[in-house]
This record gives C-alpha cells, structure tokens and sequence, in this order.
C-alpha cells in the first residue's frame, strides 16, 4: 500500500526531480517511490527505451586506507579480487549465516560504493561501523548526496551517448565527468538483461543504472525524458524480479541463508575468500549438500503481496516466503518467492492468501543437482 512519504526531505534534489516529472512521491516497503504515470507500462514500452527515478535506493561509501581489507572480512564476496571495472554482488550476514542486506559494490578511485534499498542503509552504515575499531576506514550514508536512475531498451544506449556517458556491458563500471560542478562524475553500471513478462519471452531487455551527483540530476533528468518515456520506480523494480535478483529489505531481513534467495547463483557468494561473519554456515550449504531452499520466479493475478508474505501449498504450514514483487506489465504481480524445491515442484498448490500462483522460468540456470 503506497502512502506519503516521509523518507525523503522537502529539500532533496531527488523531489524535486519528481516533481519535474509531473509525478510524486509515495513510500512501500521497499522504500521511497516515484510514481509516474505507468498506464503506458508495457514490456514494449520498455524496450522502445524508457527510465526511472530510483529514490528507493541507498549509498554507502567506505572510505580510508583500509576500506579494501575491511569490506572483505565482512561481506560474502571477494573484493580484494574484484576488477575496479566491475560491479559485484555482496551480502551481509548475521554470525548464523542470515542476509541482513544485499548490496551492489563497485570501486571508485578513493572509495568503495556499496548500492542497496534505502531503507537498509542506515542499519547497515551502523552494523559495518560497528566492525570499525581501529581500521583506517569510514563509512558513510551517502543517499542525499547522490541519485540513482535506471535506463531500458533500445533508445537508452543512445540516450547516454546524448550526455556523454557510455553503456558498459552487463556488471561493468564506467565513469565519465558530467557538467554539474568541477570534478563531478556519473557512474554508469550495466545491469543483466532480463526477458520479458510472459512465458517463453525471451526478447533481451537492456539496462543500467546511472549514479550521479545530487546537484546535476534535474539537468540530466531533462535530458533523459526527452527521449525516454519515466516509468515509476515499481516499474523498474519488476525488471529486477525478472532479473531473478532479489532485495532483502527489513521485511526479510535476517530471514534467508544466501543460496536461499539464489544468492551464489547471480555471483553474489565466494567460496574461496577468507572468513566473514556467517561464513561458516554459508559454506557449510555449499558443500555438504543440495540446497534445499531457492528463489523461484512465479506471477499472481491481483496485487503485489508484501515482502515477507507467507505461501502455501494445501498444508496449514507455510512452505515458502515473498521475497521481492512488483506490478507486471501484462496485469497482476511477478514475484521471487523462496521455497523448499519439492514444494514448488508442486507448482499447482501454490497459494498466496488463496490465490494460485504460475511458476515461471528463472533467466539464469540453476546449480547441477538443485
């Protein structure tokens, strides 16, 4: 349910954007929204070219001599070995292997940027500043100071090139100076395609996501909806459903072991790094044994279940958990849901408060053996 929101101040560069889109504010639980008119949302329309305003996304910049060897003893992937021109999953875990958040990291040249849900952002600036001690590191809540936007389809290439800015492959960081102030950069990262929103569509949606400066979002905004249709940000947030990528947000927070959201699958988990907080669980998961809980992608007539939404097959117990939904182009919700796999094996008993569920295909293969 959308409802005013009081996450984002009556200052904020991020506001007035929105309102230079004719669209507004509203809040879920997956953040800050904007709202735009989606009416002319379809998958056709995402692959004609169109863009978003991304406020329910958070920063997070660690800072200091010893940012790289802080964030690899905390995180479940490998930064240490993680090219500067590249973007890779990390999580964050409880000491029992629990996913407090998911986040998107890449290197700047005096930093390391860590992209997550807005709302997850202060709680984890605390949990990562609490591991501080005496390292030479410092991480701060950067999400006032910068603004997400992601970019779909065909005319998005182009449209970056219109600003000066290039369109990297898939999980690739490029960086080019953009007219805001001295020294102001954008950051472009190229998302994986995803298909489209029926079964069997297997037509490539491309994106990516640009971070830029607070101070030069209205101008670029400008430039962007200029050929680009602004969709909302649940309209973006449903090509990351297709994406089989999943947020953790407070709902789930602390509720998944990384490979039960698929976590290992999109790269998210190294297996020969060093130690981390939960470590020993997460790869206890690994090798001794299948995995008996995964994310599936289904669809659902009606509207979007919220995170943490309970499903049911036939049993009065619970068999799996919403983990990310948004509305679907076509009409009614597609979702990730996490189950045990002999339970979404069972695909026609699926229920989310009464409602059946249609398990789709994943756009990734699965681990030999799942």
């Amino acid at each position: 349910m959308l409802a005013a929101s009081p996450l984002v101040s009556d200052d904020s560069a991020a506001r007035a954007a929105v309102e230079a889109c004719a669209a507004r504010f509203a809040t879920d639980a997956y953040g800050p929204q904007a709202v735009c008119d989606d009416s002319r949302f379809a998958f056709e329309g995402l692959l004609s070219g169109s863009v978003a305003l991304l406020p329910d996304q958070g920063l997070l910049a660690l800072t200091g001599d010893e940012r790289v060897r802080f964030l690899q003893s905390l995180t479940t992937n490998d930064v240490e070995r993680q090219p500067e021109a590249q973007a890779r999953w990390h999580g964050l875990c409880t000491p029992k292997g629990r996913l407090v958040a998911t986040m998107l990291a890449w290197r700047e040249p005096s930093e390391i940027r860590l992209l997550l849900p807005q709302p997850q952002a202060a709680p984890v600036r605390k949990r990562l500043s609490m591991y501080v001690l005496r390292a030479k590191v410092r991480v701060e809540d950067c999400s006032d100071a910068f603004a997400v936007i992601g970019l779909c389809g065909e005319r998005a290439a182009g449209a970056l090139a219109g600003l000066g800015l290039p369109a990297p492959a898939a999980m690739a960081v490029a960086r080019a100076p953009i007219d805001a102030a001295p020294e102001a950069t954008a950051t472009v990262i190229g998302l994986p395609a995803v298909g489209g929103g029926t079964p069997g569509e297997r037509v490539p949606l491309q994106r990516w996501m640009l971070v830029v400066p607070a101070a030069a979002l209205a101008s670029l905004w400008a430039s962007l909806v200029a050929s680009l249709q602004p969709i909302g940000s649940a309209a973006w947030r449903w090509t990351d459903v297709r994406s089989g990528i999943a947020r953790i947000v407070p709902l789930t927070s602390e509720q998944f072991v990384p490979q039960m959201i698929n976590f290992d699958t999109i790269g998210g988990v190294s297996f020969d790094k060093g130690c981390y907080p939960g470590q020993e669980v997460v790869a206890r998961s690994h090798y001794l044994g299948k995995v008996k809980r995964r994310v599936f992608l289904a669809h659902l007539a009606g509207p979007e279940p919220a995170p943490g939404t309970e499903v049911f097959a036939g049993a009065p117990e619970p068999v799996g958990l919403v983990v990310t939904a948004a509305p679907a182009p076509g009409g009614g919700t597609d979702l990730l849901l996490e189950a045990r796999a002999a339970a979404a094996a069972q695909a026609d008993a699926l229920r989310i408060d009464g409602r059946p569920l249609r398990i789709d295909a994943l756009p990734y293969p699965m681990p030999a053996g799942d």
